[in-house]
């Protein structure tokens, strides 16, 4: 079951409030909101990107990319760096961003590049043995990319981009036992693939990792990185090597898109600052992304998402370029990295939170806490590692505490491809089927790290194909990830709670 039902469905939750976050997720996401809480990732904002935009706005584009996140840098990345030369649009991509650059999911996550391969199982089901494992090495894959992608940027060290290897605790012996079973799986069907992937019974669990509480323990291989960093720094990278062809503007929100109103491009997008035509449109907005694309309402939809930076106990060993961690309970679970100045990055608490994670769900502003959520992570790590392992804390605990939105679908799987005018309500020209396209690339369920950036290069690839650049593979990527019309038609969420399964479990 999909996570939004798992939540709409619980019993444990009055019909009421499940049917209040059901109308939120059915509601107008609108733009980001200019209050925020303040992200830690965010603090040492990019020299570059630091200054509001004062330039005016380009008055034409080939490309015009809503949103500056990991997303939106991979699709400008692969587009710069294969679209085919001679075009008269000066700057060819444009991105635009509602508030200061990377500033919404991105800048806002866990900075976690973690595939568990608990999905694998759950795929197999759903599509097959064979679609199965296409989709685990997309999503592996991301590691590889982007640790590829630092280095070949030279971001390596700016960014903090390292790999570890995830350790992934149990503290349920029922869901320790899923847990070996959906491992199993994934080994059987996916031997190479996994043979980095060990699992530690309770007794088995190695001291030096301090997770002696737990019921059992799956490591594998993971990465961690300071998000934000590593996207201002491919941004500023692609201004630089793309002057004339590149422009990002940031503080500048789109209120409308429009079509056949320019003057040989396809679309009319109007901002706050003004407007901007363009042959190609990219929704790049993950949560928001209904805001501009109506139709795509209660497909995708926000989940607000709480996030800590906190200091490590005295007796703590520093494991930053060692491991990341997920902590299981019997209901929800957290997710840690630590950095190697020491700091403890701890995100999750969704099902700890009012209402059992409703009061979070189709919620589009990040500028409120939950107090359930902030208890919860405020104490999680003592516990989890053991009082007597993890020590005191030497000055503040906890730096810094805030929020993010990130979108969600209602089938679990992240939506990529061209849109049609059944969603964004803007028909096509049926005598003009070649002059551009709307595009979406978003939903990624509170895993980007693992979805976003490789979702982004296969949207770009399938951009420049239409264009009828040649030569370009797209046999790698997962089918199930495309937008299609029998898609738009299933993967939305009912209108009212009483058309949703029963799901009596609270644990989510």
């Amino acid at each position: 079951m999909a996570f939004a039902q798992a939540h709409l469905s619980n019993l444990s939750v009055p019909a009421a409030e499940r049917q209040q976050a059901l109308n939120r997720i059915h509601a107008d996401p609108g733009v980001p909101k200019d209050a925020t809480t303040s992200s830690f990732w965010l603090k040492e904002p990019h020299p570059q990107f630091a200054q509001k935009s004062s330039n005016s706005l380009p008055s034409e584009a080939d490309v015009v990319i809503i949103g500056s996140g990991v997303t939106g840098a991979s699709i400008a990345r692969t587009l710069l760096q294969n679209r085919a030369k001679g075009s008269n649009s000066h700057p060819a991509v444009v991105m635009l961003e509602a508030r200061d650059i990377c500033s919404g999911a991105t800048g806002r996550n866990g900075g976690h590049i973690l595939e568990t391969a608990d999905e694998y199982a759950e795929f197999a089901d759903m599509f097959g043995e064979a679609a199965a494992r296409k989709i685990l090495r997309f999503r592996l894959a991301h590691l590889r990319e982007i640790l590829g992608v630092a280095e070949e940027m030279g971001l390596t060290e700016t960014a903090q981009t390292r790999k570890v290897q995830f350790l992934s605790a149990f503290f349920c012996d029922e869901e320790w036992k899923a847990a070996k079973e959906r491992l199993g799986r994934f080994k059987e069907g996916m031997p190479e693939e996994s043979k980095e992937w060990v699992a530690y019974e309770k007794d088995s669990i190695p001291e030096k990792i301090k997770l002696s509480r737990a019921a059992g323990v799956i490591a594998g291989p993971a990465g961690a990185l300071w998000p934000y960093k590593f996207v201002t720094g491919v941004l500023s990278r692609l201004v630089s090597d793309y002057p004339s062809d590149f422009r990002v503007e940031d503080n500048t929100a789109v209120r409308a898109i429009q079509r056949g109103k320019g003057q040989g491009h396809e679309y009319t997008i109007e901002t706050s600052r003004g407007t901007i035509h363009a042959r190609h449109v990219i929704h790049c907005t993950n949560a928001h992304v209904g805001h501009l694309v109506p139709g795509l309402r209660g497909r995708i939809f926000p989940v607000r998402g709480q996030m800590s930076a906190q200091n490590p106990g005295e007796k703590f060993p520093l494991q930053a370029t060692k491991h990341s961690w997920l902590f299981n309970y019997d209901r929800g679970f957290d997710y840690l990295t630590q950095l190697p100045s020491g700091q403890m990055m701890l995100g999750g608490g969704f099902a700890r939170s009012e209402s059992l994670g409703c009061a979070d769900l189709g919620v589009p502003t990040d500028n409120e806490m939950s107090l359930a959520i902030d208890i919860h992570l405020s104490g999680a790590l003592s516990a989890v590692f053991g009082r007597e392992s993890w020590g005191r804390v030497q000055g503040e605990p906890i730096q810094a505490m805030w929020t993010g939105n990130m979108g969600f679908s209602a089938d679990g799987l992240p939506w990529v491809g061209q849109l049609p005018g059944s969603v964004t309500h803007r028909t096509p020209d049926k005598n003009k089927p070649n002059v551009g396209a709307e595009w979406v690339c978003a939903a990624f369920c509170g895993e980007g790290m693992v979805q976003a950036w490789l979702s982004g290069k296969a949207l770009a690839t399938m951009l420049l194909k239409k264009d009828g650049q040649s030569g370009m593979d797209l046999s790698w990527f997962p089918e199930q990830l495309l937008v299609t019309e029998e898609r738009i038609a299933t993967a939305v969420l009912p209108q009212t709670v009483h058309d949703l399964p029963v799901q009596r479990q609270a644990n989510l």
